[in-house]
C-alpha cells in the first residue's frame, strides 16, 4: 500500500501543481474565465473580484500540488485537494450538461479540454485523492513541522513571483495564438481542401391530425410529397433561417479585424506592410493604465518620423476614443476590434504589439514600453 500511496501522491501533486502553474503564468486569463463563470451562474456582481478569486485559486491549487508532490503538510494538503475536487466535480458536471461555458480553463490556454473531458478528468483524479484521504493517517513526515512550513513558504513565493511577473509584465510563457513569432497572414488562411461550414434550413409543418408541429429539412420537405401533396394532413407553417449543423475548419486566428470608423476592415493592408508596424491594444480605453502614456506617445512620434505605422486598436466607442485622445494627447489614430479578440492578443491594457510583414516580432506590457533608442538598438541597428 505504501507504493500505491506514493504513486497517488505524486500523481495528484503533479496534476495540481501543473494546473496551478499553467494558470499562474496567465492570471488575467483566469480572471476572464472567472467572469465567464459568474455570468453563466447569474452572479455578475462578483465580477469586480474576479482577479482576487483567480489569485486565491491559483495559489491554493499550486500549493496543494507542491506539498503533495514533495511530501510537506500531507494531511492538510490532502484535505485541500479533496475539498477542491468536491467543489469542482459537481461544477464541471453542470458545465458539461449545460455547456454555458465552453472551456473550463482548468489548464489555462496550454491544454484545451471539452467540458465532458474535464469532468471525466476530475472523476479519474478523484480516485487517487480518495485513496490519499483514506490513508492520510499513515503518512509519516520526514521533516519537522517548522521545516515543512518553511518549504511550503518557498512554494508560495514561487507561485506568487510567477503570478506577479505575469500580471505586471506579460505571461511568463505565452500559450495564446498571438505569441511572438506568429505569422498572422498564415494563421488567418483557410486551406482550400478543408471542410466548410454546413448549413441547413428547416421547415415547420403542422400535423393537423395529431395537432402538433414538426420540423424537417427543406430537402426532406421537397422530396417527400407526403408533406405537400394532395390530401396531405400536413400544413406548412414557416421556414427557418439557415442553421449551422456541422462546423467546418476554422483558421487558428479568425476573428481579428482592424475596422475604420466607416466599418472597413484594413487588416490585410496592415499585415502586408514591409516595415515595422506598431499596434497599441486596449480592450477598453476608459480602463486603460495611462501611467506610461508619455513613453507610448514618444515611441509613436518617433515611429511616425521614421514613416512607420503606429495605430491603436480598441473595442471602445467613438466617444470614448475621442475622450482618450484628448486627455492623453494621443498622436495616432484608433481602429476597432472585438473585445474578446483584444484580450486574446495581449494580456495588458494597454499593450503594444510590433509586426513586420505580418509576423509578430515583439509584445510589450505598458510597464515595459521601449524607448525609441532601445527599439532601434534591438531591431534596426543590429
Amino acid at each position: 500500500m505504501k507504493i500505491v500511496r506514493l504513486i497517488c501522491r505524486l500523481l495528484v501533486g503533479a496534476v495540481f501543481m501543473f494546473s496551478g502553474f499553467i494558470k499562474g503564468v496567465d492570471p488575467l486569463g483566469s480572471t476572464y474565465k472567472f467572469k465567464e463563470y459568474f455570468e453563466a451562474l447569474g452572479i455578475e456582481w462578483l465580477a469586480p473580484y474576479a482577479l482576487t478569486f483567480s489569485i486565491i485559486m491559483i495559489g491554493a491549487e499550486f500549493l496543494i500540488g507542491f506539498c503533495l508532490f514533495f511530501g510537506f503538510k500531507l494531511r492538510l494538503s490532502t484535505w485541500g485537494s479533496l475539498l477542491l475536487m468536491l467543489f469542482f466535480l459537481p461544477l464541471t458536471l453542470w458545465l458539461a450538461v449545460s455547456n454555458k461555458v465552453t472551456d473550463c480553463g482548468c489548464f489555462g490556454d496550454a491544454i484545451k479540454l471539452t467540458n465532458w473531458e474535464t469532468f471525466y478528468k476530475n472523476v479519474i483524479i478523484m480516485i487517487p485523492i480518495l485513496v490519499l484521504f483514506i490513508q492520510q493517517k499513515r503518512f509519516k513526515p520526514f521533516l519537522s513541522c517548522s521545516k515543512q512550513w518553511i518549504f511550503t513558504g518557498v512554494g508560495a513565493l514561487i507561485i506568487s513571483g510567477v503570478m506577479w511577473y505575469s500580471y505586471a509584465h506579460l505571461p511568463l510563457i505565452d500559450f495564446l495564438p498571438y505569441k511572438v513569432g506568429t505569422n498572422l497572414a498564415e494563421k488567418l488562411k483557410v486551406p482550400a481542401n478543408m471542410p466548410k461550414d454546413v448549413y441547413e434550413q428547416f421547415i415547420t409543418v403542422k400535423d393537423t391530425v395529431a395537432n402538433k408541429n414538426i420540423e424537417i429539412t427543406v430537402d426532406t420537405y421537397s422530396n417527400d410529397s407526403t408533406y405537400w401533396g394532395t390530401g396531405t394532413k400536413y400544413k406548412y407553417v414557416s421556414i427557418s433561417e439557415p442553421k449551422l449543423v456541422k462546423k467546418g475548419y476554422e483558421a487558428p486566428i479568425h476573428d481579428l479585424t482592424i475596422n475604420t470608423e466607416t466599418g472597413e476592415n484594413i487588416l490585410d493592408s496592415v499585415l502586408a506592410l514591409e516595415n515595422y508596424t506598431f499596434i497599441l491594444v486596449s480592450t477598453k480605453l476608459d480602463k486603460a493604465n495611462t501611467s506610461n502614456i508619455k513613453e507610448i506617445n514618444d515611441l509613436a512620434r518617433w515611429a511616425t518620423s521614421k514613416n512607420l505605422m503606429f495605430i491603436g486598436l480598441t473595442s471602445s466607442l467613438k466617444e470614448e476614443i475621442n475622450e482618450f485622445i484628448t486627455s492623453t494627447q494621443t498622436p495616432y489614430l484608433f481602429y476597432t476590434c472585438d473585445e474578446i479578440t483584444l484580450k486574446t492578443m495581449i494580456r495588458a491594457n494597454p499593450g503594444l504589439m510590433v509586426f513586420k510583414k505580418g509576423i509578430i516580432v515583439a509584445k510589450y506590457h505598458s510597464n515595459d514600453i521601449p524607448s525609441p533608442q532601445e527599439f532601434e538598438k534591438k531591431f534596426i541597428t543590429k
